[in-house]
């Protein structure tokens, strides 16, 4: 169910800018509107569980911030009497644009496992098999015990009955609730008011707005496997964007760790050193270690057990492949890390992306050889280098910078690349970050250079594609890009100008007016 509500004003200016962000192909899956109720789980703490809470998780397929301030998440039992009322958990703050926001509810007396940090907090004791939950405008609770009812009443934004809920959306309650089971949408987060055919029963997995989830402490195991087991990361990452294994349980992967992550999505990468001949199937892999900060070291020899799980960025995304809930065994350290795959315009395919004919590209066999995207997919998690690469985007606030490792490739005068369309986008560019937060990528502007050798991991974010994990950054060549300037009108002209204001909202501070 969506409701309209009030969205903070646009603004219009002058002069154009170019964004350092491009959309993804339109092969990639529709998002839903806005904000929905993305996953419930009642089973927390009971005889069974994992989880030692019950949760909500919010989640925002939109392409603009969801403000949640004055919002509730409200629960009602799934057949309610003449007395049953709703229970309300305030909310605050916001969900970012194809973010996930967590509310955690009351605990059990089982369990051993705790959610990420959550974003909000309630006390609702929810049933494992059977409630009914929405999503509501304003903290007055609810009235309605009718799925009419409910629907009628304008302050529900979204609405979810599972399991025996009297109260739902469409033909009938989520299926499958249980002590060990939650109720979730699909990665599209799909809404069409049926919640029997919107969501699926499976094991928990809440992500808090931090994009953490839970049980992933990433310990050393000192009581862990010693021989590595069947499956190697090649055989994980398979040969299209989803992982064979996917949902599956893996034991003793070997691997060399090639970077550490301490902040933001926290982990490692490791890569084997015995890789196989497709060249589609890449060898490194994601180990994500949830709130805390892996206890690996660049260089060490590790066996990794664990879940694989495809965690997507943003419902406009692809995934990125990864180990959850990993425990680690390290058997030697200090070893020699495994060469990076040179990215130049050599390398690189002329062709972006493959065409699924609108639907999604995910089943496709990789192509490294054809599409620059294919190449990218099967380097996920493993080294690589670029040299002497010329920067398309400005470094932002958040301490990246885009490059090209195709210095002709619609190059424009000012030493940018020109961005043509959705269906024919720059192949050569990639974003550049550091894993060394002491060590930031340097402040450059559009035309500079990074010179010599960058070298890293290559990972996958929202809304910025591929990018490079730098554990080392080349030096900065800076060619001095001067401000453009334009003459004044004559008599017989009109001056016409634009500005894009990037979503420039009525809220934001004046620093944001000013500039």
């Amino acid at each position: 169910m969506h409701i309209s509500r009030p969205r903070s004003v646009l603004l219009a200016g002058a002069v154009a800018v170019t964004l350092s962000a491009t959309a993804l192909p339109a092969a990639f899956a529709a998002p839903s509107s806005t904000a929905v109720i993305s996953e419930v789980y009642g089973g927390g703490g009971n005889s069974g569980a994992t989880l030692s809470r019950d949760f909500i998780e919010l989640a925002n397929a939109g392409s603009a911030g969801y403000d949640l301030s004055g919002f509730s998440v409200q629960y009602l039992p799934a057949a309610p009497s003449a007395g049953s009322l709703w229970q309300v958990s305030a909310l605050t703050g916001s969900i970012a644009p194809g973010g996930r926001y967590l509310v955690s509810q009351a605990a059990g007396t089982g369990g051993t496992v705790a959610l990420p940090t959550p974003d909000a907090t309630g006390t609702v004791a929810m049933a494992a098999g059977g409630g009914t939950v929405a999503l509501v405008s304003g903290t007055t609770p609810l009235t309605c015990k009718t799925a009419a009812d409910c629907a009628a009443d304008t302050r529900i934004v979204d609405l979810v009955g599972y399991g025996s809920a009297v109260v739902r959306e469409g033909s009938g309650p989520a299926a499958g609730a249980s002590n060990t089971f939650s109720v979730a949408r699909g990665a599209s987060l799909a809404d069409t008011d049926d919640n029997a055919a919107d969501f699926t029963a499976g094991d928990p997995t809440p992500v808090n707005s931090a994009g953490e989830t839970s049980g992933g402490s990433g310990p050393v195991d000192p009581g862990g496997p010693t021989e590595p087991g069947t499956v190697r990361i090649h055989d994980i990452q398979g040969t299209t964007r989803v992982s064979p294994l996917k949902g599956r349980q893996v034991t003793g992967v070997p691997g060399i760790v090639t970077g550490v992550r301490t902040t933001g999505s926290r982990g490692f990468w490791i890569q084997d050193t015995e890789p196989d001949a497709d060249p589609r199937t890449s060898e490194g892999v994601f180990v994500f270690t949830g709130s805390t900060a892996p206890e690996v070291a660049v260089g060490d020899s590790v066996l990794v057990s664990g879940k694989v799980d495809e965690y997507y960025p943003s419902t406009t995304t692809q995934s990125i492949t990864e180990i959850t809930a990993p425990k680690t065994t390290v058997l030697s350290s200090g070893n020699a890390l495994p060469a990076p795959v040179v990215l130049d315009a050599a390398s690189v395919p002329d062709t972006y992306a493959p065409s699924a004919d609108g639907g999604s590209i995910d089943p496709l066999a990789l192509d490294p050889s054809a599409y620059a995207l294919d190449l990218y997919e099967s380097l996920e998690g493993t080294r690589v280098q670029i040299s002497d690469t010329r920067v398309t985007g400005a470094t932002t606030a958040y301490d990246e910078i885009w490059v090209t490792v195709k210095p002709d490739e619609n190059r424009t005068g000012r030493g940018g690349t020109l961005y043509s369309s959705y269906n024919d986008q720059n192949t050569g560019r990639i974003k550049v970050m550091s894993l060394d937060p002491a060590k930031p990528v340097p402040v450059a502007d559009v035309g500079d250079v990074l010179s010599g050798a960058t070298t890293g991991v290559m990972d996958y974010a929202s809304f910025g594609g591929y990018n490079l994990q730098a554990t080392e950054l080349g030096t900065l060549t800076d060619n001095h890009l001067q401000r453009e300037v334009t003459r004044k009108q004559k008599g017989n002209e009109l001056a016409v100008a634009t500005y894009n204001v990037e979503n420039l909202d009525a809220l934001d501070e004046q620093a944001k007016f000013d500039t």
